[in-house]
């Protein structure tokens, strides 16, 4: 190892120290803490251990054994799900952390399976990362981790090759064959640049012999990043004025709210639904037939998109919807005092709309109806905290935009937390 290689690395060691001790500052008495598996994860057991020292008192649950033998040599208290079914927060580290989704690929450490485990089972996960794994699009800097059953490895690869994957069985650096800690295999799987990785996991899920991936979409709660401007704490786009948000995308008919939702639904991992299927038969009859609407006809199909909405409301569980909620008597139906709902205006010109309407086939909605939808459009006001978005770009890019503005609303924020240099 030459010396310039030994410096940068203990650069970087530093920097995943310095996240680490920001993300240990979470854990409070009577916690139960899932313990990830990793080089930065390590840095928070010892954290850990120095404020367990110091008299925090806390349960771990570890996501492998070399962090189990780590966390028993350092004295703390380990506890097992049988004694505790949920955890109140799990801290470990990440391969990569995509930009603004905090998507995240984990498993480069061998651990995967039990991390995800560990995560599902958590109230909230926090990833701790220097700057160099944040990433525009995952895949970008390795492979996606595919935790296999030996017995078909053979056929469960040519599976994932068959999404697209560039496979190889892992090993160890001296060659031996590498199996985790349940005895299973991993097949470290190149996609390229991952550009709905939500879509993504739930495609290697469904193939038999697969245990779990990788990718970990909609999980984390939070990222500390380090880098050598300090600390920066990075919150998901389900931290947000209510918890976990449902998102309203809302527009005339043609503004390409489905596609748009779709694309979200693919990079976020949340549950989507397209609004227009809750019209009651007769309005889509209506709609057909190219009569427009009524308030009257509108208000069981605006009741049912809010029973959607309640219903992910009492699940706890982010959502998309989609539902032109033209009107503002509308979207107080639909809206309301829920914080968990949140508009997303699309908005576009007549004519740009208008074309894609005269593209459009097989919607019962007809191009003939556009000018009533705008006569009866009354675009949001700021009081009703809004996200608008230009539907002129590509639907990807639109996605793109929806993801930062969440950011810049707080949904996903960024704060100075330490920087390495102030870190214990």
């Amino acid at each position: 190892m030459t010396t310039k290689t030994s410096t940068a690395g203990g650069e970087r060691d530093a920097l995943k120290r310095a996240a680490a001790e920001a993300a240990v500052e979470l854990v409070q008495d009577g916690m139960v803490v899932g313990l990830g598996t990793g080089s930065t994860a390590a840095f928070a057991v010892e954290a850990l251990a120095r404020r367990h020292r110091q008299g925090l008192r806390f349960n771990a649950i570890p996501t492998s054994e070399r962090t189990s033998t780590q966390a028993a040599a350092a004295g703390l208290p380990l506890v097992s799900f049988a004694e505790h079914r949920r955890i109140d927060l799990t801290i470990d580290g990440a391969d990569e952390v995509e930009r603004g989704t905090l998507n995240l690929i984990k498993g480069l450490g061998g651990a995967l399976l039990r991390e995800k485990i560990v995560a599902a089972a958590s109230h909230q996960l926090a990833i701790i990362v220097d700057g160099f794994k944040l990433v525009d699009r995952l895949g970008v800097q390795g492979p996606v981790p595919v935790e296999v059953a030996a017995f078909g490895l053979e056929p469960t690869q040519a599976a994932l090759e068959g999404l697209g994957a560039s496979v190889r069985l892992r090993r160890s650096p001296a060659g031996e064959l590498f199996i985790t800690d349940g005895g299973n295999r991993i097949l470290d799987c190149r996609f390229g640049p991952i550009a709905h990785p939500a879509a993504l996991e739930e495609r290697i899920g469904r193939i038999v012999g697969v245990f779990e991936s990788g990718l970990f979409t909609n999980r984390a709660d939070m990222v500390f990043v380090a880098d050598a401007g300090g600390v920066r704490r990075l919150d998901s786009a389900r931290v947000h004025r209510g918890r976990p948000p449902i998102l309203v995308l809302m527009g005339v008919s043609g503004s390409g709210k489905s596609t748009v939702a779709r694309e979200l639904a693919a990079r976020l991992g949340w549950t989507f639904e397209e609004g227009d299927s809750l019209h009651p038969e007769s309005n889509v009859a209506k709609m057909h037939a190219g009569v427009p609407l009524t308030d009257e006809d509108r208000q069981p199909w605006l009741e049912a998109v809010a029973a959607w909405i309640d219903d992910q409301r009492a699940r706890k569980q982010p959502g998309i919807i989609t539902c032109s909620a033209l009107k503002r008597s509308y979207r107080r139906i639909v809206v309301g005092d829920r914080a968990e709902a949140r508009l997303v205006y699309l908005q576009g010109g007549r004519d740009l709309i208008a074309e894609r309407l005269a593209d459009r086939k097989g919607h019962f909605m007809p191009a003939s109806l556009l000018q009533s939808q705008f006569d009866t459009l009354e675009e949001p006001a700021p009081d009703e905290d809004p996200l608008t978005v230009d539907i002129g770009p590509p639907a990807d890019q639109v996605a793109k935009e929806i993801i930062r503005l969440l950011a810049a609303s707080g949904a996903t924020q960024s704060s100075q937390v330490n920087s390495p240099s102030r870190s214990r």
